[in-house]
């Protein structure tokens, strides 16, 4: 890991960036295994007015720089949903969503009290999320969205996942 990583929570002036970055990486990473009609909502809900919206709206965009350099986003709403975790390409294996995972994790459970969280995971970063302690959530209602996603649970409860808390 680079050595001058640093975290912050967003400001509605980083909404351009944030924008950027996800758009380009679901667009390597995401769409590629997505139905076409799937493409045009999920890009129009990144657009810089629609994340400054979501951040009014109490929603939260934890950001990784490395340097200058936005380098991941991971976003919540509600203190228990993760809707968006993107580390840019140039950045990926770096250990920089498992950081942000756990900021999110801390953040949310001081403030809140998140016993559990969700998200609804692209079928290819599914082997992420398994490494970050998400397990498949058989219970949970499919997105009314057309996007190919599979539910996921992180159990704040589990033996496994308090020690997260302490790091």
């Amino acid at each position: 890991m680079r050595q001058n990583l640093h975290m912050r929570l967003a400001r509605p002036e980083d909404a351009p960036a944030i924008g950027v970055l996800a758009r380009r990486v679901v667009r390597r990473w995401i769409l590629p295994e997505q139905p076409a009609e799937a493409a045009g909502p999920l890009l129009a809900g990144m657009s810089a007015k629609v994340i400054r919206r979501k951040m009014s709206d109490g929603q939260r965009f934890h950001l990784a720089f490395v340097g200058d350099a936005l380098a991941g986003i991971i976003a919540i709403r509600e203190d228990c949903h993760v809707f968006q975790l993107f580390v840019g390409t140039r950045h990926q294996g770096q250990g920089i969503a498992r950081k942000l995972w756990r900021r999110v994790l801390k953040d949310s459970t001081r403030r809140a009290g998140t016993r559990y969280f969700t998200l609804h995971a692209a079928v290819g970063a599914v082997p992420v999320y398994l490494r970050l302690g998400f397990e498949p959530n058989a219970s949970a209602k499919a997105p009314r969205s057309r996007l190919v996603t599979v539910p996921m649970i992180y159990r704040v409860s589990s033996p496994r996942h308090r020690k997260d808390l302490l790091r």
